[in-house]
């Protein structure tokens, strides 16, 4: 029976985001090489880039447990904290589909992930190749294509052994910044308790086939794709994630808005929101 109505039950508010989950991922993960000076120059402190390697995906997130099935494309690098936790810093989500939306809301509201809505995502495999493409503000900014069988560098392999390791589960480190927005007495905003978190997963991945990474990345003012230069596809591979759980968040460290919200806004918001010139005109 579904009950419509404004209010809703305190078992409703308390199950708000309660362990979300993103179940029966499928799509293509790849990774290559990019320019170090670029990438490093990315990462907020006090995190440290471990690897000049961009590794990301695009896949169909069947099903989420906080709304609809959705597309997603992520780019994401390999860093250190304190020399000791390894794990990923995501620089860019978009989302497209049903319950992009609701992805967006749970990912930038609720764990700080750098979360937007893309105008079109396609994800198609025939046989043994597949490939995406993920358009935003009238451009194509990322195609990619993926052909089973030998990885551009096999090597690349030793990095993901754990995270796509068959039929076991496997624990992975993702570092997110989260922050307040607050408004001063005359209305303007203002950045404030900027923290650094560590939310950990746990994976199970019961479907990997390896092959060849083809990759285009172009850029809109809104989305620098292009920045992250690639300079050689390094491999891909055509996977199945069965389920994926965030299951712990750790609190690392508070550290300064004026410094670390210039490398944060690009992900989770356009220019409009801070450039009252920058207007995109739709007929």
């Amino acid at each position: 029976m579904f009950i419509m109505a404004f209010v809703v039950s305190n078992d409703d508010v308390k199950n708000f985001l309660k362990s979300p989950s993103m179940n029966d991922q499928e799509g293509i993960g790849f990774a290559y090489a990019t320019d170090p000076a670029t990438l490093a120059s990315l990462i907020p402190a006090p995190l440290k880039l471990v690897a000049p390697v961009v590794c990301g995906y695009v896949v169909h997130m069947g099903k989420p447990t906080f709304g609809g099935p959705y597309l997603e494309q992520s780019l994401f690098a390999l860093v250190s904290y304190k020399d000791k936790m390894m794990g990923a810093y995501p620089l860019t989500l978009l989302l497209h589909g049903p319950g992009a939306e609701s992805g967006v809301i749970a990912g930038r509201e609720g764990a700080g992930i750098p979360k937007k809505l893309a105008d079109a995502i396609e994800l198609r495999r025939t046989d043994d190749g597949a490939y995406a493409t993920v358009d935003r503000h009238g451009k194509t900014l990322m195609k990619v294509s993926w052909d089973a069988g030998e990885l551009n560098d096999p090597s690349i392999m030793k990095q993901f052994a754990g995270q796509l390791a068959l039929g076991k589960e496997a624990e992975m480190n993702s570092f997110f910044y989260k922050y307040d927005i607050d408004q001063h007495d005359d209305g303007t905003n203002h950045f404030e308790n900027v923290q650094l978190v560590a939310t950990q997963l746990r994976s199970l991945c019961d479907q990997v086939e390896p092959g060849h990474l083809d990759i285009e990345m172009h850029s809109t003012p809104d989305d620098p794709l292009g920045e992250l230069k690639v300079l050689k596809p390094l491999g891909a591979a055509w996977f199945h994630m069965d389920t994926s759980v965030m299951f712990n968040t750790l609190k690392l460290d508070t550290v300064d808005a004026d410094v670390t919200m210039p490398k944060l806004l690009t992900g989770r918001y356009d220019r409009g929101f801070f450039n009252q010139k920058d207007t995109t005109y739709i007929i």
